[in-house]
């Protein structure tokens, strides 16, 4: 049995089980590069994911600053003022 070659889409072929020197160390390096490229990948998007973290920790402490703002103006609006106050000394 000779290598034997198929036509895909205009390219060659060469099954690896009759041609195994060339195909394997090709498939091999393919391999090898698709787990390098992967693996960035992953880098990236952890990179990325703990950055968006970080952004919605910071905006989830800015809207508690704001609610807690807010409502201690609310509280100051509902205490009735010092000046206003009945004073009754009997």
């Amino acid at each position: 049995m000779g290598s034997q070659v198929y036509a895909i889409e205009g390219s060659s072929y060469t099954s690896a089980f009759h041609d195994p020197s060339g195909a394997e160390e090709s498939v091999s390096e393919r391999v090898a590069a698709l787990t390098r490229e992967i693996k960035e990948m992953k880098r990236v998007q952890s990179r990325e994911i703990e950055e968006m973290r970080k952004i919605q920790n910071e905006m989830q402490a800015e809207l508690q600053s704001y609610r807690a703002e807010k409502q201690r103006k609310k509280d100051q609006q509902e205490q009735p003022s010092v000046d206003s106050e009945d004073t009754n000394e009997d």
